[in-house]
Parts: structure tokens; C-alpha cells; sequence
């Protein structure tokens, strides 16, 4: 009876302590449902700019960016009428089967984006359609991602601070707030890879205390779906906070020339949340019933 008190109490104090990003990433040594992931370059600006993790597709390891704010999981150019999967010219095709490490996807749809281009290093987009159901463990400093079923997941990240996020229109939201903005509408998007926090023009001269983007501190061209952009970027004030997870501060961009991006959008969605404020640490996103943002840090 002493020894099971004690144990009952150590959990206990576990829990409020919480859990140290040592101990997190030492529970994921080993996991056969983590797989190692790579950093990709966009050359110009970032060399952490999009997250390529190995993939297997009708038994063909493939390496996709996760892009968690993308809806569809997409091959490039023609990977997949050359490997045999879809005759030239259809636009989707439902795989036999996907493995992320020994996490088995049954029968996803994939779609095919022909007129991007292909590379060594990245040969579609892994979408958040193939990670619902399940926990996702994105481990920065280790360069680990993992897909857990919810019985699965180690002991030590249920004891992460989590926060209530939001599941709709494909999208997985999270709250976001600095002293003068705060919205429960900001996209996850780890396809935003080497920016913190993205929004539109109004709102980033709130949080930035800025007049206009000529007078932002930095900026960073590249390439989103095709398309070359530039976000101009500044210093925040105050602490970025997701829920009462505190991120410390952040450098907040917005595109110029889309001012109303998201406002812009069929739904409501107020920016996005990239990986660069969270580098340091482990994030989980619980696609569970209970639909909640994790993060260790």
C-alpha cells in the first residue's frame, strides 16, 4: 500500500511539474512509429524552411513536407503515373496503402498537383487528413515525427500543457494572443516553416506598434505553392501566447501585397502559426476526440 501511495504521489507531482523536453524526447527513443526527419532549404532566406519526412506509399518511400495547414496529402509533377499509381492526366488516386513509420494509413486519397515541380528532396505535401484519429509528436530538436494511436502515446507527453484548439474546414486552429490581439482562429500550419506567426496587414500593425511594412525590420522571399512572395517581418510587443502556453517573442510578418489574405478566407481564420517559435521544443497535435495543441518546451 506505501509503495503504490508513493508511486500515486510522484505521478502527481509529475504532473504539476510538468515535463522537461529531455524527458519527452528520451520517450520517443526507439518508437517504431517515429521516423527521422529532414530540414530542406529554400536557399534564399531559411535553412529550416520546410520539414521533409520519409514516407511510404504503396511500399515506395517518398519524402513529403508536412504541411499541417494543407487539406490534401499531394504528389508533384508525375511521381505517380511514372511509379505506376495513376494513368497520365487523373488528378487523385487512392492509395493501397501509407506507412509513417509503423503507423498504417488505410486507403488515403492522394491527390496530384502536375504542374509543380518535383525534387530529390520533396515530392509532394503530407496534409492533415492523413494525421486525424491520431496524435502527431513533432520533436524540433531531435528532428523526429511521430504518429501515435492515443493508447500509444508515451507517458511522459500527457503530461504536456495543453490547450484547447479547434477542428473545422480541414483546419486545425489554435488560440493566439499578444497584449493587443488575441484570436482563437489561427491556423497550425507547419508549411509556414520559418515564420512564427503570419497575419493579416490591420492586425500586424497592432502587434507590431508599426504604421506600414516599409518600416518592417526584415523580410523573407520565397515560394508559396508556385507563387514567389515577400512577408515583411517585425518584433512584436509583448509575449506570444497559444492558450497559456507562453512562447516568448516573436517576429510577426504579413504580405504586403495581400493585406486581407485571411480575411479574405471562406471562413473565418485570422493567420497562421509556422514552426519558428517552437524549435526548441516538442509540440503535439491531438487529433483525437479531444482536439487539443500540446507543447514542451
Amino acid at each position: 500500500m506505501l509503495s503504490w501511495t508513493l508511486a500515486v504521489l510522484q505521478a502527481a507531482v509529475a504532473s504539476a511539474v510538468g515535463v522537461t523536453v529531455q524527458d519527452a524526447s528520451s520517450s520517443l527513443q526507439g518508437k517504431a512509429q517515429c521516423v527521422p526527419f529532414d530540414w530542406v532549404s529554400d536557399d534564399e532566406s531559411s535553412p529550416r524552411a520546410a520539414i521533409s519526412v520519409p514516407i511510404k506509399i504503396n511500399g515506395k518511400i517518398v519524402r513529403l513536407q508536412l504541411d499541417t495547414g494543407s487539406d490534401a496529402t499531394i504528389l508533384y509533377g508525375h511521381v505517380a503515373d511514372h511509379a505506376g499509381w495513376v494513368s497520365h492526366g487523373h488528378k487523385s488516386f487512392r492509395a493501397t496503402s501509407l506507412m509513417i513509420g509503423s503507423t498504417s494509413i488505410d486507403r488515403p486519397e492522394i491527390y496530384i498537383a502536375s504542374d509543380m515541380e518535383e525534387d530529390a528532396r520533396l515530392v509532394g505535401t503530407l496534409g492533415l487528413p492523413e494525421l486525424m484519429g491520431r496524435i502527431t509528436v513533432i520533436d524540433y530538436p531531435r528532428q523526429r515525427f511521430c504518429l501515435f494511436s492515443e493508447a500509444d502515446l508515451p507517458a511522459p507527453l500527457k503530461s504536456a500543457t495543453y490547450v484547447r484548439a479547434d477542428l473545422r474546414h480541414s483546419k486545425f486552429f489554435v488560440p493566439v494572443a499578444f497584449d493587443a490581439f488575441h484570436s482563437d482562429a489561427v491556423v497550425f500550419d507547419t508549411g509556414s516553416s520559418s515564420m512564427p506567426l503570419i497575419v493579416d496587414l490591420d492586425t500586424w500593425k497592432k502587434v507590431t506598434g508599426l504604421a506600414d511594412v516599409a518600416h518592417a525590420s526584415t523580410a523573407i522571399k520565397g515560394t508559396a505553392w508556385g507563387k514567389q512572395v515577400t512577408m515583411s517581418g517585425a518584433p512584436a510587443v509583448g509575449t506570444m501566447m497559444v492558450g497559456k502556453l507562453g512562447l516568448g517573442k516573436a517576429t510577426v510578418f504579413t504580405d504586403g501585397d495581400q493585406p486581407t489574405a485571411y480575411a479574405d478566407w471562406p471562413f473565418r481564420a485570422a493567420g497562421v502559426l509556422g514552426n519558428a517559435s517552437l524549435w526548441n521544443g516538442i509540440v503535439i497535435v491531438d487529433l483525437t476526440a479531444k482536439v487539443r495543441f500540446g507543447f514542451v518546451p
